[in-house]
């Protein structure tokens, strides 16, 4: 073979192999309520309906629509003008610590219940801590990213 194959070939299976190491593509619902469905169209069915901040991974970007995943799994499709870019997380579990730094032994700040949204402060993942803001309160701290989804 060509040596110049050798190197397409291995060009391609290292962009491959790095791409798992960008970050998801996540939005969040920048309206009160938002309709997800079946296909992407309103003339699909509608599926289920979800509030404001709640956090989505974006699987396919079609020109106005965006074939979502949610927490659980489930997969349909939102109307882009629903979503926002800013990142939120929601948390998975019932007690979920909020601490001033980013480790067990830092003052806890608040316990929060599950299924809440917070506005994620920093993409960066601090040894498996990440920075976010209570919503209401208004509290900065950090949580465990295993707790949440949306990271």
């Amino acid at each position: 073979m060509p040596r110049g194959v050798y190197f397409a070939c291995g060009l391609l299976l290292s962009l491959f192999l790095i791409q798992p190491v960008f970050s998801a593509d996540f939005v969040s619902i920048s309206t009160k309520k938002a309709i997800l469905y079946e296909g992407p169209s309103d003339a699909t069915d509608k599926e289920y309906i979800i509030t404001e901040g709640y956090p989505l991974l974006v699987m396919v970007r079609l020109k106005d629509w965006l074939k979502v995943k949610d927490h659980e799994g489930k997969i349909s499709w939102i109307n882009v003008s629903d979503t926002a870019k800013q990142r939120m997380v929601m948390t998975l579990k019932k007690n979920v610590h909020l601490f001033y730094k980013p480790t067990i032994n830092s003052v806890h700040l608040a316990t929060i219940d599950e299924f809440v949204t917070l506005k994620l402060l920093s993409s960066y993942d601090s040894n498996g801590w990440i920075e976010v803001k209570t919503l209401t309160g208004y509290i900065e701290g950090y949580l465990r990213k295993e707790d949440v989804w949306g990271f």
